[in-house]
């Protein structure tokens, strides 16, 4: 009987520590608004925190697709014409991450990371 008390009260602990411990939530990132306009990027320099989470939110206002991509940040996606989308990035480390519109190559930004 004692074992199932002492049992009983370390999950308890164990459950109280977990509640106390951060998580990342979808409102904790940073959301960075970029649009695509005659094959530009608006603007086409962002910055974020280093550590946190990010959020591309993309808005598309050329009447031809768009695709948004980043090998260093791991992402590709297409976005629609007059279409907005939605696309998360895990943190990152400091350093400058190229984006690019894979449709049209000259299409290029920057996201630096403090």
């Amino acid at each position: 009987m004692k074992s199932i008390i002492k049992s009983g009260a370390m999950i308890a602990v164990a459950m109280a520590f977990v509640a106390l411990v951060p998580t990342a939530k979808a409102d904790d990132a940073k959301t960075l608004e970029i649009s695509v306009k005659d094959h530009k990027f608006e603007p086409d320099e962002l910055k974020a925190a280093a550590g946190s989470a990010i959020v591309f939110k993309v808005k598309n206002l050329d009447a031809a697709a768009v695709e948004f991509e980043s090998e260093p940040l791991q992402f590709e996606t297409v976005v629609k014409p007059n279409a907005e989308i939605l696309v998360k990035v895990k943190p990152q480390k400091p350093g400058r991450y190229v984006f690019f519109d894979d449709l049209h190559q000259e299409t290029k930004g920057t996201l630096v990371v403090e």
